[in-house]
């Protein structure tokens, strides 16, 4: 096996290219030659959901060819971090199969699913969306807690300390580390599940120091919780990144590797998005020793991860691995609507539908692209995990159907769509409830998807 160690001394000493070069001439060249080889094409577009067994084994086998030629980049040496096939599989034969996340009651583990399992999904809820104040922050996360499907939890960004900004780099940055995962840890308390493993990592904090900063049982992170390592697109780790997991590793935490694929950016379109979100879910283990892999899949123009294109390459990269590869990951995506309307909860029922057919495990979905600041609630997210429940065991083809009547709803309103409210605005803090407006909204998109045929329970 190849060691992190190993993978360092390669970004320090491999080939020196610039990064240009390192995107067009090789990033680009081998993900074409790739699809060319193994004869990868697109399904019809009223095929958001495809069902072809053989296209998925395809492009897991175009994913390991792309990897093998192309490598990953270091940004902060200009050398590509090179590896052998020989060396890819060995990774991939001995990557993780299971996950084990969080303590006591909550202690669980993330497991690999397959297309059409009926194995519930694990889901994880919450976002590292940002908020105004401590107060909702924390309110936010007592609210995800109490979701009954909620397996773990991501922790808000916060923005301001005693009405200081925090600022990447500065001391603040710092304090916000700790004091989001102390405001985490004390909301689950309140809820009655402490034991709820935190596996984004830290929202607040983009840098080693504020990885460091929590490294600690007393007031950080555990070593059950889920340590997440974003990596640049596309294919790029960076030192912030390397070094990052050295310290992750060291404590002996849950690495998780966090890539997607850009539609429209270098990968292209639906297939060479397919491909590259395959090889990002299977390079983890051998790059950074990931336990568990988050996979997150952008449009370049809408920034949403709704569009018809994206959920069919999302779609196709988690098939083909999940039909391959028994390792851990789970997916998200970002609606481009935002919280408490019609649109979100259409978009978001598409997205955790493909997504739970396709075989992955589930994220809660992020309202309004994930900027727009206090733009979430419990609601969607207790929504979203009773849609991934519902979806488990259907069909792809059923899936099919109704993601394409879910995309008549939203499609034509993707670029112009409804920011939504505030969780101030449509929750109540003080009691945690939604608005009677924002529940009505809530229910009726239950009654919808019901309608289109998706099993779902309760109210």
């Amino acid at each position: 096996m190849v060691s992190f160690l190993e993978i360092c001394r390669r970004a320090a000493t491999g080939p020196i290219v610039a990064p240009d070069d390192f995107d067009m001439e090789r990033f680009v060249p081998s993900l074409r030659n790739a699809i060319k080889k193994h004869g990868l094409q697109a399904p019809p577009k009223d095929v958001i959901i495809p069902w072809d067994d053989d296209l998925a084994d395809r492009i897991y086998l175009a994913a390991k060819d792309f990897l093998v030629d192309t490598g990953c980049y270091c940004p902060d040496t200009n050398r590509v971090i090179m590896f052998t096939r020989e060396e890819l599989e060995e990774s991939i034969h001995h990557a993780p199969t299971q996950c084990p996340l969080g303590e006591g009651k909550e202690a669980g583990f993330m497991r690999p699913r397959r297309p059409e399992d009926p194995q519930i999904p694990w889901c994880h809820v919450g976002g590292g969306i940002p908020v105004s104040s401590d107060e909702i922050a924390s309110a936010v996360v007592e609210g995800y807690a109490r979701i009954p499907h909620a397996d773990s939890m991501s922790i808000p960004a916060l923005t301001q300390l005693r009405g200081m900004p925090v600022q990447a780099g500065a001391p603040s940055e710092i304090y916000a580390a700790i004091q989001s995962v102390r405001m985490g840890r004390d909301s689950m308390r309140r809820a009655g599940r402490p034991g709820l493993p935190i596996i984004n990592l830290l929202s607040s904090s983009a840098s080693p120091m504020g990885v460091l900063a929590v490294t600690n049982r007393e007031y950080g992170l555990r070593p059950s919780d889920g340590w997440l390592i974003v990596s640049l697109s596309e294919l790029k780790l960076d030192y912030n990144v390397l070094n990052k997991t050295a310290a992750i590793l060291s404590f002996g935490g849950n690495v998780g590797f966090a890539a997607g694929a850009i539609y429209g950016g270098f990968a292209g379109g639906v297939i060479g998005c397919a491909v590259l979100n395959a090889a990002y879910i299977m390079v983890g283990p051998l790059l950074v020793n990931a336990t568990y892999h988050l996979l997150y899949s952008l449009h370049i123009a809408q920034s949403n991860s709704t569009a018809r294109e994206v959920l069919t390459s999302v779609a196709l990269g988690c098939q083909a691995v999940s039909r391959n590869m028994p390792f851990p990951y789970f997916d998200l995506g970002y609606t481009a609507a935002g919280t408490a309307t019609p649109q979100l909860y259409w978009e978001s029922a598409a997205r955790i539908i493909t997504d739970v057919v396709s075989g992955a495990n589930i994220e809660t979905v992020h309202p309004a692209k994930g900027i727009l600041l206090d733009n979430y609630s419990p609601m969607e997210m207790l929504f979203d995990c009773e849609v991934a429940h519902a979806a488990a065991g259907m069909t792809r083809r059923d899936a099919n159907e109704i993601v394409k009547a879910l995309l008549a709803k939203y499609e034509p309103h993707l670029k112009n769509p409804p920011e939504g409210q505030r969780f101030q605005d449509c929750f109540n803090i003080d009691t945690l409830e939604p608005t009677p407006q924002h529940y009505e909204v809530y229910t009726n998109a239950k009654a919808e998807l019901r309608q289109l045929g998706l099993p779902l329970r309760g109210g």
